[in-house]
């Protein structure tokens, strides 16, 4: 386990805590602390210059770096169903929670028995005592998210994530068993980042997919690919330590086409009420 020493009464901080226990003092966010440790740093810089390296022997430097610059850009993007959307956007007090938290409030059932055990085991596995407090999204180039997990998209703020965002290079359900993580062992390094470096993550895992040819209109799909199944999804997780309300969206990506009346009926609520907070509707 890993500890900081609080800088106020000199007591131990546990990496899972995300203030002194003995005094009260805040440590910061413990997913921010965990990435910015120097082993984490060191393999992930490695990586990134290898991954230019590489580029540069294959003649796709110049590409690359336009990716790279071009992740500096992105956003982290929630997708959820429209009855959500509609109850979260129109409800100023509506928090967006957790799956344990909601279970645990019993404001929603939990997932089949073996779903989930797997989904506490990987969140137990890569967050520990703190993975209730964590919220996922996927960092998004052009405001699109993961079709599977609803199709409305919502975009969030920079400033209301980027101090207490991590990422991690791929579903956590996939890289778990592909670097063979068993529980309670380490995560291999170099493969998460602060939200200032996501670029660097970004050109670590995909490099390899753009060549002398590949332009920047490609860089969205590159970076996010979704036809509405998990297994298929490719992303980078986005990790955002604690709740966030309606005010941390900025925008809203969706088609306005509905199978029937009732929907389309909220899906026009939710585009006026959108426009009567200043917030877009981005029709895709």
């Amino acid at each position: 386990m890993h500890v900081v020493i609080c800088s106020k009464c000199g007591s131990d901080i546990s990496d899972s805590d995300e203030k002194c226990s003995t005094c009260g003092q805040d440590a910061g966010f413990p997913n921010v602390r965990t990435v910015e440790r120097h082993e984490e740093i060191s393999a992930l810089e490695e990586r990134y210059d290898k991954a230019m390296e590489i580029a540069n022997t294959k003649g796709s430097l110049e590409c690359v770096k336009r990716f790279g610059e071009n992740m500096k850009r992105t956003s982290a993007v929630v997708n959820v169903n429209l009855d959500y959307l509609h109850r979260f956007m129109t409800n100023d007090k509506e928090l967006y929670t957790t799956y344990s938290l909601a279970v645990k409030g019993e404001v929603r059932k939990p997932a089949t028995g073996q779903n989930d055990r797997h989904r506490r085991t990987i969140d137990a596995m890569l967050f520990g005592g703190y993975s209730e407090q964590v919220r996922n999204a996927a960092l998004s180039l052009d405001g699109s998210g993961l079709k599977s997990w609803g199709p409305f998209a919502m975009k969030l703020r920079e400033v209301a994530i980027m101090d207490r965002a991590t990422l991690l290079e791929d579903n956590p359900y996939n890289f778990v068993p592909k670097h063979k993580i068993e529980p309670g062992g380490d995560i291999p390094p170099g493969y998460r980042s602060t939200w200032k470096e996501r670029h660097k993550l970004g050109v670590a895992k995909l490099a390899e997919r753009i060549s002398s040819s590949t332009s920047e209109k490609e860089h969205a799909q590159i970076l996010l690919r979704s036809t509405g199944d998990r297994r298929s999804d490719d992303f980078i997780e986005v990790h955002i330590y604690g709740s966030f309300d309606n005010k941390a969206v900025e925008s809203v990506r969706a088609s306005s086409s509905t199978a029937n009346k009732a929907e389309g009926a909220l899906v026009q609520m939710v585009k006026e009420h959108l426009t009567k907070v200043g917030k877009s509707w981005i029709e895709g």
